[in-house]
């Protein structure tokens, strides 16, 4: 039995839990990147260069390139629930640390604790509970539900972030409202541990309820075909399989609740693994790029400082939409077809901001905001399915945490290396020229991201659709055997019961006495 329909119960049951990690998986990155949000204000209050800015980026991202894969192998191994709880209130801690740190060393060493707070033992604990959330055919709705509750958090933050630092910048004391932007950013992931300690259960013990359910549905079948039959045989065949159905639950709980040698390096044999880590490589290089927006659009194209950052934090409110309509567009066309879709979107925004610079005045603002809108949704319409393909490409449920791990090891190199590239690149490049290199830098990624969805589409793709179309034959023969089976039981139980001749007397009692008699008229 797959591994998905054990753990879980469906996503119509768990749908207040999904929304709960959505805003944890969003608020506790309010602290690593609100930075990008604020570039000049926070460029200028803490005295850095590009390049500098660039590094604290790139110190967060690093450290989660060595924590990815150990934060799958704790999640694996302990509960992700307490890691969840530690994260959030480590990270919350950090956020007023950073009040008091002036100093660029000193921020680097911040943003290192952030990496570990955030993405070690964070974000793998965080996907294992979120596939938990629904079945394996819902698991991109799982997961563009997820995305999506992340991007109507992330507006709900933002919008509260850019009112206090308007409301202090309308007073010419932006260095004022960056710290007020962090004191809020810290209490929020404090309270949401709180929150979570009361509300949110282990994994674990979504897998004894699963297997206690189906022990109770293996055992009322039984009764239920002891009842229909009637006889001693029926019980015991009902009793034995009963019996089996709670053994083969107990044992595939067993054999997915924990990571080994060999299933780890089974897993990275898989070619599927290594597609999914590519694909997530350059859909995260358009994800981290995307936070250049901000001081293009006030560097290059002239915007306030507040327009800026509305432009950029405008990601949040087309996330909600890109991607739960990701999720159920990759249900109806695969998973496969729908990045590509988002690959193109990213490619056809990115190319369309060139001609931003063409234009003046109401026009050149349309061009921004409708070229920024096409690349986040894009980003997001990928970004919620990313995970989703590990469930395609047959990871099993046990080295789930480690496989999000190694994917996240290398798939988010980008957050090391686009910082450091961007701000490389826009202090060596002065004016628009730097921004344009990068942008041709993004269309470079988006145009690999899309050969590897088709070839994904071609093969793992192809072959999932097959499995599912035969496993739907399979369940549609068992269900009609059943059937037929039951009605066949029903007749000989009604027949058994009913009214019995002379004749049938007769005969009964001679067969008793082993002699068969014959009827005398």
């Amino acid at each position: 039995m797959n591994a998905i329909k054990e753990h879980a119960i469906g996503l119509k049951h768990n749908i207040v839990t999904l929304i709960l990690l959505s805003f944890a998986g969003s608020i506790i990155y309010g602290l690593p990147y609100f930075r990008t949000y604020y570039y000049d204000a926070y460029q200028q209050m803490y005295h850095l260069t590009n390049t500098q800015i660039g590094a604290l980026g790139s110190a967060y991202g690093l450290l989660g390139v060595f924590s990815y894969a150990i934060g799958g192998i704790l999640a694996d191994k302990f509960g992700a629930k307490k890691l969840m709880i530690f994260s959030l209130t480590a990270t919350g801690l950090g956020g007023f640390l950073h009040l008091f740190i002036t100093d660029f060393h000193m921020l680097v060493a911040i943003y290192l604790l952030w990496g570990v707070t955030s993405l070690l033992t964070f974000w793998p604990a965080l996907m294992k509970i979120t596939r938990m959330q629904g079945t394996e055919d819902e698991q991109s709705r799982v997961y563009g539900i997820f995305e999506g509750g992340r991007g109507v958090f992330g507006a709900a933050h933002l919008a509260v972030a850019t009112a206090i630092f308007g409301f202090f910048q309308a007073r010419t004391l932006p260095a004022l409202g960056i710290r007020w932007i962090i004191v809020f950013y810290s209490v929020a992931p404090l309270i949401l541990a709180v929150i979570f300690a009361f509300l949110i259960k282990e994994p674990k013990a979504a897998t004894a309820q699963s297997a206690a359910a189906q022990s109770a549905a293996a055992q009322a079948s039984a009764a239920e075909v002891s009842a229909n039959t009637g006889t001693a045989t029926a019980e015991a065949d009902a009793a034995e399989t009963a019996e089996t159905a709670v053994e083969e639950s107990a044992e595939t709980a067993a054999r997915e609740s924990g990571l080994t040698l060999h299933s780890a390096l089974a897993l990275l044999r898989m070619p599927a693994l290594w597609l999914i880590i590519l694909m997530v490589f350059t859909t995260y290089s358009i994800r981290m790029s995307i936070f250049y927006f901000a001081p293009f659009s006030s560097n290059i194209v002239g915007t306030t400082a507040v327009v800026a950052a509305m432009v950029s934090a405008w990601q949040q409110y087309v996330r909600p939409f890109a991607a739960p309509g990701g999720g159920f567009l990759a249900d109806r066309i695969g998973r496969g077809n729908a990045m590509t879709g988002g690959y193109i979107l990213m490619g056809l925004g990115t190319a369309l901001l060139f001609l931003v610079l063409r234009m003046s005045g109401t026009a050149q603002m349309v061009m921004l905001v409708f070229a920024c809108s096409i690349v986040y949704f894009g980003v997001f319409s990928n970004y919620g399915l990313l995970y989703s393909f590990l469930t395609e490409g047959g990871v099993p449920l046990g080295v789930y945490g480690f496989a999000v791990g190694v994917v996240s090891t290398v798939g988010y190199l980008p957050e090391v290396l686009c910082p450091l590239l961007a701000g490389v690149t826009l202090d060596k490049y002065a004016g628009s020229t730097g921004y344009f290199i990068y942008f041709g830098f993004m269309i470079a990624m988006t145009v690999i991201g899309l050969a590897l969805s088709v070839l994904w589409t071609n093969t793992f793709g192809r072959r999932y659709k097959q499995q599912q179309i035969r496993e739907r034959e399979a369940k549609a023969r068992a269900d009609r055997a059943a059937s037929s089976a039951k009605e066949d039981t029903v007749l000989v139980a009604s027949v058994t019961k009913g009214p019995v001749s002379g004749s049938a007397a007769t005969v009964t009692a001679g067969s008793v006495a082993g002699k068969p008699q014959t009827q005398l008229g």
